[in-house]
């Protein structure tokens, strides 16, 4: 494979075109009006420019053209017409027509693509925007293609409110997502059922998992089975998820490059071994030449078989440059085939640019074609030598060279995608290096036989199921290999987020592959924009102390450190709902570069607080477990204590001996000491107070107590700076005696969007602000974070508080959609939190 140079990407006609549509979609308009203007410029633009084609300089014109396409692409598809009357979300019934459909164990997400909409049926107005809807897992018997209306609840779409969670919301906004939502039970009505086509591929779904879960060795190599014979990534459970994660082979699990490229080969080859022995007579004919485009089909069947994921249409588009170009006898290049895809995909979904995982196939793809052959020129062992006369020396050195290939892409995959993969796992694994060689054969293998084995069930069930038998048995053979590379050291290391170095590090990539002469010293960019990544975040200054008070809903989770040292009480929690650990707690602590606990504290066993930590203590080992004394052992301290694993349990109550924490102090104040705790009849009042002390500062952490517990407080209790409104600011605590004792400057309410409990009370919190104590609330501001210095503190929120802009009359454009949206979070202006203008103080 020869290496390509700087001049080799002019010479593709494709390369720079599609890299025009590209940073055109990625720039969207910011409002959908602009849509056909970007559409008709560039259209002109590019009239001119072939018009003027002899002329120098008019490809400049054909590439502003094509940038000007791509971003009224963009704009187009983003484009949301509202109902005035639905701009604020509350109940509403819809009409459209189903997108997307997501199976869970316990509940269905559906993508409508709402055609009108309205507050009744009678009062139905023509709409255009997109709804993510949750319904029971009961009335999970929807397709693609259906035609709905549904009475659905909506919330309109809000940005990441915690440092370090995933942020969707630009990906929604491209898609036209406006709301997220849920149905109530028996609130949905199928009006068109879905096409014929889909209702027999869905069947056809159903009947294969039936079979080969029927003779699969277990239930997970029967998901892994599905996941590549039909696209059912659903089935397999998330610990597999992560241990492939690890493992550096998380590619195996979404159908790409890999699956499709197999596939192709394979499908060629046996069409050509057809061919040959169907007769004479085509023998006088270049079977290759048939052959290919006659594979065509069957690569697109199975990326249709398989949910058109976008990483599949990708490789599915750039196989079928490859197998036409070898129809006419031309050779396939890689840097056209990636581009003519590239241009594939925004035309098809403009949206697609922001897939993580479509970038990541990109991405794996550029660095095969860029990277590998420089790769394989740095390493000291030359190619195999073709004319050796020994066959034992031609096959080793065939085995030796293949290895070396299979690195060397290995290696440049991970090159490519690193700064990306940083950014979205904080992690990169380098059992990848070693597990792609072992098992790349073994996924060829499998893509061969679940691909095949789907193929044959449609023909017949019964000529099936030795072939997926063969697939299910190889997929719990690579089940054992990912396990087996998952748990060995250093599998998988963590990396800071790159940031601007991202930059610095492409440059220098592309100048080692691309570069020739002394031009490729600047390859020395690569490593120090890593080292520089590291470097960063240790450079910054911290304060002695932060407290964080994370947006969970309706719960509480606060992450408090100081000097290196990290502690967590509660991680939040609802039943039957989202993990609060996973989605919100452990991101924070990854972002924070925290990959251990001092100390992790359970206020009080109750779901709100509990569950979100059972999760965040199975993924951050803790040296200390703090529960309430007198804690009865429930099933969830049962489950609290089992995820901290090897950590020292302690009950604790008032007086219990101070622990420090960096520069800080953790103070225990309650529950009570016997026999005053046996008074307090609830779980909430005897929750584990605790008072943070940091210098002059001191941080309230009350847990849920209410008034009864809040007498016990106050004897020991003194002024403090920050306090968490105890029991979410309900109006069975904050009584006036414990805010006249500790008269807190600052009071954060822990508290979930539109809970329905309606807290904070606004009663309390008008009882905070008569006394001069500013407000913050997890629900408006996001997370909200505590620095302290010792003398002083300032509060920064996660969200900014903005005040409602005016609502317009009617919602017919993409930007005016999405400031109703805005204005529709819950954001109240700056005065009714008690604050002067909400933004962070200075010390």
């Amino acid at each position: 494979m020869d290496r390509y140079a700087w001049r080799d990407l002019g010479t593709r006609p494709l390369f720079f075109p599609s890299l025009s549509l590209l940073l055109g979609a990625l720039w969207l308009p910011g409002t959908s009006s602009s849509a056909w203007v970007f559409l008709l410029c560039g259209v002109f633009l590019g009239v001119i420019g072939l018009a003027l084609a002899r002329l120098p300089g008019a490809h400049l014109a054909v590439l502003g053209a094509l940038w000007l396409a791509g971003a009224g692409l963009a704009a187009w598809e983003a484009r949301v017409e509202v109902p005035l009357e639905l701009a604020a979300g509350g109940e509403a019934v819809l009409e459209g027509v189903v997108e997307r459909v997501d199976p869970f164990d316990d509940a269905t997400r559906i993508r409508l693509v709402v055609v009108s909409a309205g507050r009744g049926e009678d009062g139905m107005k023509p709409a255009r925007f997109r709804a993510n809807l949750t319904l029971r897992a009961s009335e999970s018997a929807l397709l693609p293609g259906q035609r709905l209306r549904a009475t659905a609840r909506l919330v309109p779409d809000t940005p990441p409110a915690n440092p370090g969670e995933k942020d969707f919301s630009s990906a929604r906004r491209r898609q036209g997502i406006a709301f997220g939502g849920t149905v109530a039970p028996g609130r949905l009505l199928v009006l068109v059922p879905a096409p014929v086509w889909r209702r027999t591929l869905e069947e056809l779904r159903e009947r294969l998992g039936s079979a080969v879960r029927a003779v699969a060795p277990s239930q997970d190599a029967a998901a892994l089975f599905l996941t590549l014979a039909a696209g059912q990534r659903a089935a397999l459970d998330d610990t597999w998820e992560e241990a492939f994660s690890r493992a550096g082979l998380a590619h195996v699990l979404s159908v790409s490059g890999l699956h499709v490229a197999a596939l192709a080969l394979m499908t060629l080859a046996v069409l050509r071994r057809l061919l040959v022995r169907a007769g004479a007579r085509w023998r006088q004919w270049d079977v290759r030449r048939l052959a290919a485009p006659a594979a065509v089909p069957f690569v697109w069947a199975y990326v249709l078989f398989t949910g058109t994921q976008p990483p599949a249409v990708r490789s599915a588009v750039m196989a079928t440059v490859a197998l036409l170009g070898l129809a006419l006898w031309r050779r396939a290049d890689g840097l056209n085939c990636l581009a003519t895809a590239a241009v594939v995909m925004v035309a098809w979904a403009p949206s697609s640019v922001e897939d993580l995982s479509l970038r990541l196939s990109f991405l794996a793809v550029l660095g095969l074609v860029l990277l590998v052959p420089a790769l394989r020129q740095a390493l000291p062992w030359p190619p195999p030598n073709p004319s050796e006369p020994r066959r034992w020396a031609r096959v080793l050195g065939g085995a030796r060279e293949t290895v070396l290939q299979t690195l060397c892409a290995s290696g440049a995959a991970t090159l490519a995608g690193l700064p990306l993969v940083a950014a979205a796992f904080g992690r990169v694994s380098l059992a990848g290096l070693i597990s792609n060689i072992v098992a790349l054969p073994l996924c060829g293998l499998l893509t061969g036989l679940a691909a095949g084995g789907a193929a044959l069930f449609v023909v017949s069930p019964w000529v099936a199921t030795p072939v997926l038998w063969a697939g299910a048995w190889a997929s719990e053979l690579l089940l054992w290999l990912t396990r087996a590379f998952a748990a060995a050291p250093l599998a998988s290391v963590e990396v800071s987020p790159f940031g601007g170095w991202a930059a610095v590090y492409a440059v220098g990539l592309l100048a080692w592959a691309l570069g020739t002469g002394r031009w490729r010293w600047a390859g020395g960019l690569v490593p120090l924009a890593f080292v520089g990544a590291l470097l960063t975040p240790l450079l910054r200054p911290e304060p002695g102390l932060r407290v964080t008070f994370l947006s969970v809903g309706q719960g509480d989770a606060v992450v408090i450190s100081s000097r290196g040292q990290h502690a967590l009480v509660d991680g939040g929690g609802s039943p039957g709902g989202i993990d609060t650990g996973e989605r919100f707690v452990v991101p924070y602590l990854r972002h924070q570069g925290i990959s251990r606990l001092e100390l992790a504290v359970l206020s009080h066993p109750h779901p709100d607080h509990a569950l979100g930590l059972v999760s965040a203590l199975e993924q951050v080992p803790t040296a200390r477990l703090w529960l309430p004394a007198g804690d009865e052992g429930g099933p969830l301290s049962r489950q609290v204590i089992a995820a901290a694993r090897d950590a020292r349990v302690e009950e604790i109550e008032a007086g219990h001996p101070s622990l420090g924490l960096g520069e800080a102090r953790l103070e225990v104040l309650g529950p009570p000491t016997l026999p005053e705790r046996e008074l307090l009849e609830g779980v909430n009042d005897r929750s584990i107070v605790l008072r943070v002390r940091h210098g002059d500062v001191t941080v309230l952490l009350p847990g849920d107590v209410e008034a009864e517990a809040e007498a016990e407080l106050l004897p020991g209790l003194e002024a403090v700076t920050v306090m968490k409104a105890p029991h979410h600011g309900s109006r069975t605590s904050s009584t006036p005696a414990l805010l006249r004792r500790a008269r807190p400057r600052h009071v954060i309410f822990c508290v979930g969007r539109r809970n329905r409990f309606g807290f904070p009370h606004p009663e309390v919190e008008e009882r905070y602000r008569a006394l001069g104590s500013e407000c913050w609330r997890t629900d408006v501001d996001g997370a909200v974070t505590v620095e302290s210095d010792g003398r002083d503190v300032r509060l920064v929120p996660h969200l900014a508080r903005e005040p409602p802009s005016p609502v317009p009359r009617l919602a017919v454009e993409a930007e005016r959609s999405q400031v109703r949206a805005d204005d529709s979070r819950g954001h109240r202006p700056a005065s009714a939190h008690g604050g002067p203008e909400g933004r962070p103080r200075p010390w």
